[in-house]
């Protein structure tokens, strides 16, 4: 019986071993939650420091953001009405200092668009219409100006002085009757000088008076140009 017992006991011992190490692993799902103390203390560990803490510590947070200076929009100086864009309408007298020419008028319309408050670009287009008397030649000629003006203003107050220069071409149509006959009738090359101020009546009217000289070459069947001096009162509004 004892020899029996010793042969069976390391068996046991064996079977019993096996079913521990089975036990470890294959274990019950239920016992591979989280423990609810550890996951707290492990919470506590990473929370987030204040803001105030990292100032302290002279270190800006990595969320913090700073606002920007000024919103994606444009924000108008102050005058925008007026030196932003401006439409003007000019009129007035139209005084050739050619001897086939005599006096006239001119009615012009120009487009300003302004860089900034000292400097202004300016599309313009017109219309003149004059004639004269020269050696038993009657001369009649009506043309269409288009300058593009670069313009410098002084702007004090209500008021605005300026002056420019620009370069253009005039259409023209010139008839001759008398001792010539002649119709004839195309392009000149030309520019422009002028001097003018105005005064601000409201915040997008401005009210005006403009002197301006014109130079172009010469219309070559009639020996002439259409060189003038041109006072011309003008009404300019913003859009």
């Amino acid at each position: 019986m004892l020899r029996i017992a010793i042969l069976v006991s390391p068996l046991f011992l064996a079977a019993c071993a096996a079913s521990r190490t089975s036990a470890l692993l294959v274990s019950d799902p239920l016992d591979a939650r989280p423990n609810p103390a550890r996951v707290a203390a492990m919470d506590a560990s990473t929370e987030v420091q204040p803001v105030s803490e990292f100032a302290s510590a002279g270190v800006e947070p990595a969320l913090a953001t700073e606002a920007p200076p000024v919103a994606l929009g444009y924000v108008p100086a102050e005058g925008e009405s007026l030196h932003g864009s401006r439409f003007t309408l000019k009129g007035g007298y139209y005084g050739s200092s050619e001897d086939a020419i005599d006096d006239g008028y001119i009615v012009n319309a120009s487009w300003t668009r302004f860089l900034n408050k000292l400097f202004a670009v300016e599309l313009e287009i017109g219309y003149i219409d004059a004639d004269g008397s020269d050696a038993g030649v009657d001369t009649d000629v009506w043309s269409v100006p288009i300058m593009l003006n670069g313009r410098l203003n002084v702007p004090v107050w209500i008021l605005e002085a300026y002056g420019g220069l620009g370069i253009g071409t005039f259409y023209y149509n010139a008839e001759a009757s008398g001792a010539v006959n002649d119709d004839d009738d195309g392009f000149l090359w030309g520019g422009d000088a002028f001097l003018g101020a105005s005064i601000n009546l409201a915040d997008s009217i401005a009210l005006g008076l403009e002197a301006k000289y014109y130079v172009t070459d010469e219309i070559s069947d009639l020996d002439t140009g259409l060189d003038a001096f041109a006072l011309m009162l003008t009404l300019g509004f913003s859009r």
